[in-house]
């Protein structure tokens, strides 16, 4: 899953997304940090993904997080807290977000 993070004055927006669904198309201005990888024997969590956020993010920044569906980001969320003061889940994820008519970027060839 990849977290794309909008760095900002307004709420940080994480998007926890394979890279495949991220490379389809993804919330504007954001930077990407992966939570998973898919690797041969599956999904596997990135070990330095709290190092990685943290080096990327303030702790007192306000992230809002989610993923294509909504489901996975409640686990970084639970991961976020821990370090990060103000975590928020986005419910519905991407889908909704689209659904919403919000700013993406899709490739190219998709627009």
């Amino acid at each position: 899953m990849f977290m794309q993070l909008v760095i900002s004055s307004a709420p940080a927006t994480a998007i926890l997304m394979l890279e495949e669904e991220f490379k389809k198309g993804h919330v504007e201005n954001s930077l990407n940090i992966p939570y998973m990888f898919n690797t041969p024997q599956g999904r596997v969590k990135n070990q330095k993904f709290m190092e990685q956020v943290s080096a990327a993010c303030g702790k007192e920044e306000k992230l809002v997080v989610g993923c294509q569906s909504g489901v996975r980001s409640l686990y970084a969320t639970t991961d976020l807290t821990a370090e990060f003061k103000h975590v928020s889940n986005m419910g519905g994820g991407y889908e909704a977000w689209l659904e919403s008519g919000f700013a993406v970027n899709k490739p190219q060839d998709e627009l």
